[in-house]
């Protein structure tokens, strides 16, 4: 049998759960540059509310990179399974499209970065 005291004692902890939820997973600041990476080098750091294209050499060949409505996305890469081009459009502070063939690295960078499960 449940009690005033444990009944307390859960409604607490399912509010201290959901807020916790609810204070990580938000979202961050809003996206406002792409940062394009080749090899080890930085080759482009673009704001994304210009739209334009670039084509980054690799040693794979050409990697295409759009930037259009406030996003950035790999058009085109040499990769054979079309990694990077599945990642779709980039939109959020942190998210990120790779072509490992290419050794390109496209991320979206933003003022504060999202919490990540994967830095939790």
């Amino acid at each position: 049998m449940i009690t005033r005291a444990d009944a307390l004692v859960i409604l607490l902890a399912c509010g201290l759960v959901a807020s916790t939820y609810a204070w990580l997973w938000s979202p961050g600041a809003p996206a406002s540059q792409v940062r394009v990476i080749s090899g080890n080098e930085e080759v482009a750091r673009l704001p994304l509310n210009e739209a334009r294209q670039l084509e980054i050499s690799g040693p794979a060949g050409i990697t295409v990179v759009e930037i259009a409505d406030g996003a950035a996305r790999c058009a085109a890469s040499p990769g054979s399974q079309g990694i990077c081009q599945s990642a779709g459009w980039l939109r959020r502070t942190g998210d990120m499209a790779v072509s490992l063939p290419n050794r390109v690295i496209i991320e979206v960078l933003g003022d504060e970065s999202e919490f990540d499960s994967m830095n939790y």
